[in-house]
């Protein structure tokens, strides 16, 4: 990859070409790995793939020390819910 000259001054307009290019070049690269990197569908995507990972280990299986609290929490919202609603009948 191409360095910017200590003294511009003594680059050649063929030199200062070839930098800018380069530079160019590495800048469109970046934009473009961010807009793909902020594109809804990947975002989505990404995160998809975060919340199987916490479930499910590629390894083992299933990470049942994650799944059980989840699955005993909705179900004691469900069933406090549904008290709660015969209470107030």
């Amino acid at each position: 990859m191409a360095r910017a000259q200590s003294d511009p001054a003594q680059a050649s307009p063929d030199q200062i070409v070839d930098e800018l290019e380069v530079l160019l070049d590495r800048l469109s690269r970046n934009v473009d790995e961010l807009v793909d990197r902020v594109k809804p569908a990947n975002v989505a995507k990404r995160q998809i793939a975060g919340v199987k990972a916490y479930f499910v280990d590629e390894e083992t299986g299933p990470r049942f020390e994650h799944i059980v609290p989840v699955v005993t929490g909705t179900l004691a919202t469900i069933a406090g819910l549904v008290v709660l609603r015969r209470l107030l009948k």
